[in-house]
């Protein structure tokens, strides 16, 4: 059998910069576990598999895998999948993708996308600063920051939200992964999600670093799935102009600078008008930049001998 693929960057305005991104087109003659050894086989920080939708309302399923195990949802797969999709014509300027979080709204256009997540809800803290400093390789000072505690927060797949008092800081991260696993034990199944207000590039909001060694991704690129937890918890802890618990906040991103790939991340997050400012819609938006094609050739199970 034959499967087309194709090789996008995601998250950048142009090729070879942001998270690298392979879609495998009508995948419904592929079973997961065929699926999971092509994600390795392509060792990209995800690899998407689509498939006509189930769900009522969905117009494509779409199926995230990491180098180890398959997602519920993340960010750049579903924007570098909805680009491809829309350049084929196989969707319009407003599409809903079935994931495993359920029906994800995505509007797009020619090489942008933009995809609305749930919004974020808030997990417990990590209190021992010394223990996380050092799975990052740097000292315990460099974490502490008055009303930014690292803390637990989730659209769909949770990131520890650890704020780092310096871009010098940023640049010094290096995890280790087994200090690393042991300090977020009370966080099954989280990554880590760095960030700093101190950032490499005029107009931007923070600079972030993104490492999951538990999904077989020593460090991403571009994160969408932890930029929409990262705008909620800075909408809610860092002051606004006006009233900022209420009406739309956005903010731009920074991340991959430190592995040779850049990357632009856009979050828009909307509070209601209540007292508390209760976060409504979470939006996670980038650019796409398609630059490779081809196809893989896989041999039926039954032509295997049903290995």
């Amino acid at each position: 059998m034959k499967y087309p693929f194709h090789l996008v960057d995601v998250f950048t305005d142009r090729p070879l910069a942001g998270n690298q991104l392979a879609v495998v087109l009508d995948a419904d003659g592929l079973e997961p576990s065929r699926m999971q050894p092509i994600a390795r086989e392509f060792n990209f920080s995800e690899t998407t598999f689509v498939t006509p939708a189930a769900a009522e309302g969905c117009d494509w399923r779409v199926r995230i895998f990491t180098p180890v195990e398959e997602l519920p949802m993340a960010g750049h797969p579903t924007i570098g999948t909805a680009v491809v999709l829309h350049a084929l014509g196989r969707v319009s300027e407003r599409t809903v993708f079935e994931l495993g979080v359920g029906p994800t709204h995505v509007r797009v256009r020619p090489g942008w996308a933009e995809m609305e997540q749930r919004p974020a809800s808030f997990g417990a803290e990590h209190h021992d600063h010394a223990a996380l400093a050092a799975a990052l390789s740097i000292p315990p000072e460099e974490l502490t920051e008055t009303g930014l505690p690292a803390q637990s927060v989730s659209s769909g797949v949770p990131y520890l939200i650890v704020a780092i008092r310096s871009l010098a800081a940023m640049r010094r991260l290096r995890p280790r992964p087994d200090d690393l696993r042991a300090t977020l034990a009370p966080f099954p199944g989280t990554a880590v999600y760095c960030f700093s207000t101190e950032v490499e590039r005029p107009g931007f909001d923070a600079h972030c670093r993104m490492f999951a060694p538990h999904l077989g991704v020593a460090e991403d690129p571009a994160t969408g799935s932890a930029a929409g937890p990262l705008g909620c918890y800075l909408a809610t802890r860092l002051p606004a102009q006006g009233d900022g618990t209420r009406g739309t906040r956005s903010f731009r991103f920074e991340q991959g600078i430190e592995m040779g790939r850049p990357s632009l991340i856009e979050v828009s997050v909307d509070r209601a008008a209540d007292t508390g400012g209760t976060i409504t819609a979470v939006r996670v938006a980038g650019e796409a930049q398609r630059f490779a094609e081809g196809w893989l050739t896989l041999d039926t199970p039954d032509e295997e001998g049903d290995a």
